[in-house]
């Protein structure tokens, strides 16, 4: 004890002020890190990959669904709409209620749900070589390179919930209706229901 009231003393000599922050801890979540974030951009490149890539905009639709999984069922329910086989896709998804948090404050886009950082989480991809970008810059596209196939098959442990969204979809998903339901359907439906 005596340490602490040598301690104290010394801080009233410099005539510092002693406070106590008695406000909540901010924690950083999961979400906030783009070491995370990118990770899950290469378990969905990995699970969706073709030889021609996936566009940056799938990618961002793809990553929402999963920081969001409230919206899974929905988007699977619209996107394998007609198809004999729907029921067994929704009963193969597994969803636990306890990982579901549904962000309440979610804002109207108009367009495809990005992120700024998804600039910053594609740039910690491509220094790795885990992704390259091929096409024109009006239809650029990612990739795995090899080192980031190799390192998808190590990190897919780490995201079973996603890849068992992903596995729905086998090695591709349509992109534009995979877009146009995220930007158009999900976005009506939800904020009708305000």
């Amino acid at each position: 004890m005596s340490e602490i009231k040598e301690f104290i003393d010394l801080l009233e000599e410099k005539k510092s002020k002693i406070t106590v922050n008695l406000e909540r801890p901010i924690y950083v979540q999961p979400e906030d890190r783009i070491s995370y974030r990118a990770h899950r951009i290469l378990i969905v490149l990995g699970s969706l990959n073709t030889k021609n890539g996936l566009s940056k905009e799938v990618v961002a639709c793809v990553d929402f669904l999963l920081r969001n999984p409230v919206y899974q069922r929905s988007f699977i329910l619209q996107y394998f709409d007609g198809q004999k086989n729907i029921l067994k896709k929704l009963k193969s998804h597994r969803q636990t209620s306890d990982i579901v948090d549904s962000d309440r404050n979610i804002v109207q886009y108009k367009s495809v749900p990005w992120d700024l950082r998804f600039n910053d989480m594609f740039l910690y991809l491509l220094v790795r070589d885990w992704v390259s970008f091929i096409g024109f810059k009006a239809n650029l596209r990612a990739i795995l390179t090899e080192k980031g196939n190799e390192y998808f098959q190590k990190a897919s442990d780490i995201f079973p919930q996603e890849l068992n969204f992903l596995d729905l979809f086998g090695s591709r998903v349509t992109e534009e209706k995979a877009i146009r339901i995220i930007t158009e359907v999900i976005p009506n439906t939800y904020w009708n229901q305000q």
